[in-house]
């Protein structure tokens, strides 16, 4: 099983994926300065962990210490995803691509795996992030504003008068105490901003664009948006099931390639084992036949062809010679 986790600027997401897909995402408050102890109470319980994959940009120091407690409990190293220039479909328009926030890139990614059609993501965070991908996979940019939380402590730290706190779970349009004024201020300043960025974008991409929103206010502002809008709030973490789905093909298709050489060369080793053969026999086999075929042969005839004497000689020579009967010269 791996463990998916998006540490965010004020949470940490996590979810596990196995063979039956992506399981539901939890999350908890992560401490501005440690989160072993929320690790711990998080996690303690979980077992047969084998991978863990993470996107953060919460900052190194709070990288540190997730490697350090997941190389304590599990002895895993967390793979630490980057943003890229081009993944899954989908091409970064960033001039420096690395520069495009890791969350945004994965909610990118995973918004290509689910439509293939202009879509925009709506991220609200802390921060509030806007990023518009086309059909083709081609993503056109974004913009970032402050989020609902953002807002408000921007204006708590103006006077002490704005910190002041109600029972009220919920609040009137028109409020009646500090505290509700600013929830009610800040909410209609957010989805304001977004309708108008949203009717924008309905315009220029003729009504084909598909609008998805996720983070930690989108509940909250939900209500007062568009009914188009589709609601995902574990997208960043489906971004990274897609990265930790890839790294484990690519791991098994490195033990497929492994495991099938390791069986040639077993096999061949046990074919020349059983056949008695090796290098050294076959060359102290090829020198002895070799002594054996030179020992046995019998030494060859050289025939010599004579050659062939003129015509007039042979006939001279076939020639019978006949018995001198002529009388000594005193005989007369």
């Amino acid at each position: 099983m791996k463990l998916l986790v998006d540490i965010g600027n004020s949470r940490i997401k996590w979810a596990s994926i196995d063979d039956n897909g992506l399981n539901e995402g939890q999350s908890f408050q992560r401490g501005k300065t440690s989160i072993k102890a929320a690790l711990n109470k998080a996690w303690k319980t979980l077992s047969d962990i084998d991978a863990v994959y993470v996107a953060n940009v919460g900052g190194e120091k709070l990288a540190t210490q997730l490697t350090e407690w997941t190389e304590k409990q599990w002895q895993i190293t967390p793979v630490y995803i980057h943003t890229e220039k081009k993944r899954f479909g989908v091409t970064n328009a960033y001039d420096e691509p690395s520069k495009l926030g890791i969350d945004r890139w994965l909610s990118l990614i995973a918004a290509r795996q689910h439509a293939r059609q202009a879509q925009c993501v709506i991220d609200c965070g802390t921060a509030m992030t806007i990023d518009i991908v086309t059909k083709t996979g081609q993503h056109q940019g974004g913009m970032i504003l402050p989020g609902l939380s953002l807002m408000r402590s921007a204006l708590a730290t103006s006077t002490h008068a704005l910190t002041e706190e109600t029972d009220e779970k919920e609040f009137k349009t028109l409020a009646t105490n500090t505290y509700s004024a600013i929830q009610a201020g800040t909410l209609y300043s957010v989805t304001a901003t977004l309708e108008r960025i949203i009717n924008d974008l309905q315009e220029s991409f003729d009504n084909k664009i598909r609008f998805i929103i996720t983070g930690g206010d989108a509940e909250s502002l939900l209500p007062l948006l568009p009914d188009n809008i589709n609601h995902y709030p574990d997208i960043v973490l489906k971004g990274l099931a897609f990265y930790a789905r890839q790294d484990d093909k690519k791991k098994r298709a490195e033990k497929r390639t492994d495991n099938n050489k390791k069986a040639a060369d077993e096999s061949t080793e046990n074919a020349t084992e059983g056949s008695g053969f090796t290098q050294e026999t076959s060359v102290e086999r090829y020198i002895q036949k070799k002594n054996k075929t030179q020992s046995n042969s019998k030494p060859r005839t050289r025939r010599v062809r004579r050659s062939k004497a003129p015509k007039a000689e042979q006939e001279s020579s076939t020639q019978t010679e006949k018995p001198d009967t002529s009388l000594p010269e005193e005989a007369i």
